[in-house]
């Protein structure tokens, strides 16, 4: 073949690769790309998140494989679930009985304003007291919840953008789960990219959280479960590769209203509904990413009340205040079809607290059983009153008796 002859043929085949390869640098995004937003969950403000909206937590890019799998089957528990938060304030060990999963809270950072020395434990005898529960319900799971509201639960941001104390943050969650025995770990990062604290949120936390969470799956491995408590708004996480490395999601379908409001509406009732009911919330959360079957629903052992009672009341006072004098004309019940939940109003109508009772939980249940949710969540154990009316409801609505025991 002559030089010439070659020299063009070379030609001819560069001409056609970059033919080929064009000019398009799109990105293959394989969730939604910023400034495309479809399902952005920007509906009204959390009132858990003081009003910070924040970028779109799909708007990540690409997603990562996880370098190891998530919980084996096996060891993630009974289901439905039923989970129990019990926090160091308790008195009383729980009784299993209703329960599937207790997740003891709470674990925080040594130190909340560097995020480094890992994580102690609250009342750490109360929790070993908690795990010895499983002698007598072999099939429990006990997790450490670290986290929760406020400044005491800062360290997240700046743990999640060093790699060095995110290995000592996930080092530090495998020796509390092998020095007690424990079965996972429950991540309540109040939020990513938001908070009430200016030292606990960036506006990389979404991405650095992704990150924990891959780690921590590595270093715990595949026989321990990490869970995750969620905002309502379904807002501050990348579900799409978030859901990679935890096993499910306990939406926090709470905290949505305050008088002349709901707490927790199961269904949008025009009414009364003032951001987003427990349905849409999960809905929000499916939009996201996060399945249906691996969703525990939240339900709240207290409701939220403006004068004569307190912001936060617990369920266990509501005998004292259909009972005293004191709130005579000021505790007529009244209850919403729609939202399914009851409410307390005086004797012109003014809606003074909003409050979740036995059958508003039982309508609750049997929404876990109906749209096949993983199971149920509540806040907290000790809300309950003394013949646990609460969680035996939520337990008949979702077992058809009380207890979880097959």
């Amino acid at each position: 073949m002559k030089r010439t002859g070659l020299f063009a043929l070379v030609m001819i085949v560069l001409s056609s690769v970059l033919l080929a390869c064009g000019d398009d640098t799109t990105p293959n995004f394989i969730v939604t790309p910023p400034g495309t937003g479809t399902g952005n969950n920007n509906d009204q403000t959390d009132p858990g998140d003081d009003g910070n909206d924040q970028t779109d937590p799909g708007d990540q890019g690409g997603q990562e494989q996880p370098g190891a799998t998530l919980c084996n089957e096996e060891d993630l528990g009974q289901k439905p679930m039923i989970i129990a938060y019990y926090t160091e304030n308790s008195s009383a060990i729980p009784d299993p009985a209703c329960l599937t999963h207790i997740n003891y809270a709470h674990g925080r950072f040594v130190d909340k304003e560097t995020g480094d020395g890992g994580i102690w434990i609250e009342e750490p005898e109360k929790l070993q007291k908690v795990v010895e529960l499983k002698k007598v319900k072999p099939t429990l799971k006990v997790l450490l919840m670290i986290g929760g509201w406020g400044d005491k639960a800062d360290g997240f941001s700046m743990m999640a953008r060093d790699a060095k104390k995110r290995t000592q943050f996930c080092q530090s969650c495998k020796e509390h789960i092998d020095n007690y025995g424990l079965d996972g770990i429950d991540i309540d990062w109040e939020y990513p990219t938001a908070g009430p604290s200016e030292n606990g949120k960036h506006p990389d936390d979404t991405k650095n959280f992704n990150l924990v969470l891959k780690e921590l799956l590595e270093t715990i491995g595949n026989t321990k479960i990490i869970s995750y408590a969620s905002s309502s708004n379904a807002k501050y996480v990348d579900w799409k590769t978030a859901m990679l490395y935890m096993d499910y999601v306990n939406v926090m379908t709470y905290d949505m209203g305050d008088p002349p409001y709901p707490n927790a509406p199961l269904y949008y009732s025009a009414a009364i509904t003032k951001s987003r009911s427990v349905d849409q919330s999960v809905s929000l959360h499916f939009t996201g990413g996060v399945p249906l079957d691996r969703q525990v629903m939240g339900v709240p052992f207290y409701g939220h009340g403006t004068d004569p009672y307190d912001d936060d009341v617990k369920y266990n006072k509501m005998d004292e205040i259909f009972s005293s004098d004191k709130y005579a004309g000021k505790n007529i019940r009244k209850w919403d079809a729609v939202a399914k939940v009851p409410y307390l109003v005086d004797e012109e109508g003014n809606f003074l607290l909003g409050y979740d009772d036995p059958e508003s939980v039982r309508y609750k249940g049997e929404y876990v059983v109906q749209k096949k949710l993983l199971g149920a969540m509540f806040w907290e154990y000790r809300h309950d009153d003394a013949h646990g009316s609460l969680r035996k409801a939520l337990c008949k609505a979702i077992y058809g008796k009380e207890s979880t025991t097959e």
